[in-house]
């Protein structure tokens, strides 16, 4: 993508009245819909920044023809399609502090229901779009679909033909997306040709909870790029359909896509007079490459939507956090501390299991969630003991909860069973609870309070371990049965929205048994978010190239000590890969023992590189994926990111040698520094460094060679 156009700040509104034409321009995108009378409709995109009719008497807007599909958003209620049957209200722009605001009024004339859409531009390449649905009865109104945006997205016509032979039809789009929806293997990025068929992305009903709800679809032919996200933590189903159909005249290729919430049905129950309003779909056109698509994404991220990701002023603190996989008592804690605060760690986190009874931590630290009180067995002086000393060696404190849960051996389990989720599937109560009831929901936000103030914590972390069958459970809305994850969720994002509130200065973590709540509507009131609990490499490397292309790299902790993640590779690897994320510690030797000097040394060298070369540019730095397919369970061949300064002054390049990799030579072409200037380049391997001008260094690249499998090297570009 061009110099001029990366980054452009435009955002506007064209409503033609007259037409009935609503042009949404950000960027230099151009997505517009028609309401033909009865039907709002998907009219085409531009990324070139061009309005459909800028021949006004000639648009190019997508031919309605015979196609039935091609409503901008589809919705089912009170067992209707309502998608043909809409009566046009009004239309409103305003201007606010965040950008522009489209809404378009609807009413159904087959149910007393009105839909609000709703369209956000904050000047960046991406929109947001969600849905204000109204019930104006007396009665309550089901709702069984929503699909926030959908139609039509691109249509070629007779000039395609040559394009449409068996051979290279189904090579026309590629859709990249997380090839799994597992636990450990979340962020596995991977393209796959879209065939003449409808190709479908799903998670969290479908199939497991840990994908990342994200896609990018670019059109192989014509270099049109299309990026998106959902701000939801619930099930979804994003539809991609590609017809190439021959007829008469020719051959034709249409683009469809169809972006939905999903679930058992009904989803919602709306009260009579109730308005809900649904999560949010973020989407992004531009002509250029998948870094470029990232990084806008992440400019609109961190402009709108992300916007708690520092404390103090300082964005990507280093964390570090004692589990219950070891002895949590306060001789380990302060053996844990000393470590942290030698290598430069600058928060500590006493995590799962300081509320159970000592020795019964490991085992029965999730059967004892709800009695939140700190266990007197493991801190007899109090919590206070171990907090003071963090402070004193500088470090911040916090510690972990996971208030959706009340385990069966919990005080409140046995007081409260009627808090517990029923699951939809398993028709049985399970752990978690059930958000849906007020009294549990106050209760939670209650005890999440108390915990930071009774506590004094400066850092919170939140879990969340229940499994997939409990998120969906089944409860009374409105005098009908139905599905409750939408409720559960709107609570959930109210209680932390609220405890940001209250905290302002607060460092927020969000987990879920790793990475199966990153989405950015659940990281919207949080500092970062833990993408996965997989740490072993060579795959948590392929978790860090993935994770980063969805999330701005300072919201995104990856771990360099601890859970198992010492036991595969060179410790540079498992300390660099971190580098290109938020990086998080643990211990390096057990409670007793020496510490390697050596070690410690190098890991503090290495977060001091962090805290001086790339904290001075965090949250408005590039990140490049040189090798964007790194997949699989144990990826091979190699792995190179960069991350860089967005004006070019310093960028930090890691190249990674993954599994089945013995000695290989890499030339790594950097991405963002200026042709123009001058740079010293250091190797960290080495300490090397020279003085190479950016013109040889775009043109002819660097060499880097490694001797064998899970080592790494660390390049440092800074403008002279």
């Amino acid at each position: 993508m061009q110099k001029l156009l990366k980054h452009a700040d435009f955002a506007d509104i064209y409503f033609d009245q007259a037409k009935m034409t609503f042009s949404y321009r950000f960027g230099t995108a151009v997505y517009e819909e028609v309401f033909d009378g009865h039907r709002l409709y998907s009219a085409g995109w531009n990324g070139a920044g061009y309005t459909l009719n800028v021949l006004e008497d000639m648009p190019s807007r997508l031919r309605l023809g015979e196609r039935l599909n091609t409503a901008a958003f589809r919705l089912e209620a009170g067992g209707c399609t309502l998608e043909y049957d809409w009566a046009y209200e009004s239309f409103v722009k305003e201007e606010t502090e965040n950008g522009l605001h489209g809404i378009l009024t609807l009413k159904s004339t087959l149910l007393p229901l009105t839909v609000l859409v709703h369209t956000l531009l904050d000047g960046t390449g991406v929109m947001e779009r969600y849905l204000e649905l109204v019930n104006e009865d007396s009665a309550p109104i089901s709702v069984g679909e929503i699909a926030l945006l959908s139609g039509g997205v691109e249509e070629g016509t007779n000039d395609w033909d040559p394009f449409f032979d068996p051979h290279s039809a189904d090579h026309l789009y590629s859709l990249g997306s997380f090839e799994s929806a597992e636990w450990g293997c979340e962020g596995l990025f991977k393209w796959t040709d879209l065939p003449s068929a409808g190709l479908t992305v799903n998670g969290k009903w479908a199939n497991n909870r840990y994908r990342h709800p994200a896609f990018f679809l670019k059109n192989n032919l014509y270099g049109s790029l299309f990026f998106g996200q959902l701000a939801y933590t619930g099930s979804f189903d994003f539809t991609f359909r590609k017809d190439t159909e021959p007829n008469k005249k020719g051959c034709n290729s249409r683009l469809s896509w169809d972006l939905a919430i999903t679930g058992p049905k009904p989803m919602l129950v709306l009260g009579a007079g109730e308005r809900y309003v649904t999560p949010s779909m973020h989407v992004g056109l531009l002509i250029g490459d998948l870094d470029d698509a990232v990084n806008e994404m992440h400019r609109h991220l961190r402009r709108s939507v992300l916007r708690h990701t520092d404390v103090g002023g300082i964005k990507g603190l280093i964390e570090c956090g004692m589990g219950p996989e070891r002895t949590m008592d306060v001789a380990a804690c302060k053996h844990f501390i000393d470590t942290a605060a030698e290598v430069g760690a600058e928060v500590f986190l006493i995590d799962a299991g300081w509320y159970a009874p000592k020795g019964l931590a490991t085992t029965e630290w999730s059967k004892r969630q709800g009695d939140w009180q700190v266990s007197p067995d493991l801190y007899p002086n109090g919590i206070g003991e171990v907090r003071d000393y963090a402070h004193q060696k500088g470090l911040k404190f916090g510690m972990w909860m996971e208030p959706e849960a009340i385990g069966p051996l919990s005080r409140v389990a046995e007081e409260h069973p009627e808090w517990l989720t029923v699951s939809l599937t398993a028709h049985g109560t399970k752990k978690q609870l059930d958000l849906t009831n007020p009294e549990a929901a106050a209760w939670a936000e209650a005890e999440i309070v108390r915990v930071i103030e009774e506590n004094k914590l400066d850092a919170f972390r939140l879990d969340h371990n229940n499994h997939i069958d409990t998120w969906h459970g089944r409860g009374e809305q409105n005098g009908r049965s139905a599905c409750q994850l939408n409720r559960h969720l709107d609570a959930v994002y109210g209680i932390y929205r609220r405890v940001r509130e209250r905290f302002p200065d607060l460092v927020m973590e969000n987990c879920a048994s790793g990475g199966s709540r990153t989405d950015v509507g659940m990281l919207e009131p949080f500092t970062h978010t833990w993408v996965s609990d997989w740490n072993e490499a060579p795959r948590s490397v392929a978790i860090t190239n993935g994770m980063t292309m969805v999330l701005p790299p300072e919201t995104v902790d990856r771990l360099i000590s601890g859970m198992f993640c010492h036991t595969r590779g060179s410790l540079d690897l498992q300390v660099r890969h971190a580098l290109f994320g938020r990086p998080s510690t643990n211990d390096y030797n057990c409670v007793g023992s020496k510490p390697n000097p050596a070690q410690l040394a190098f890991v503090k060298h290495s977060f001091d590189l962090y805290k001086s070369f790339v904290r001075p540019m965090a949250g408005k730095d590039l990140i490049f994926h040189h090798t964007p397919e790194v997949n699989g369970t144990q990826p091979q061949g190699v792995c190179v990111l960069e991350r860089a300064a967005e004006d070019g002054s310093r960028s930090m390049l890691g190249v990674f040698n993954l599994c089945m990799a013995g000695a290989r030579e890499e030339r790594i072409f950097p991405r963002g520094i200026d042709a123009g200037a001058r740079y010293r380049v250091t190797a960290d391997n080495s300490g090397a460094a020279c003085e190479v001008d950016g013109f040889t260094l775009c043109n002819e690249g660097l060499r880097v060679r490694l001797d064998g499998a899970l080592q790494s090297e660390l390049l440092l570009l800074e403008r002279i």
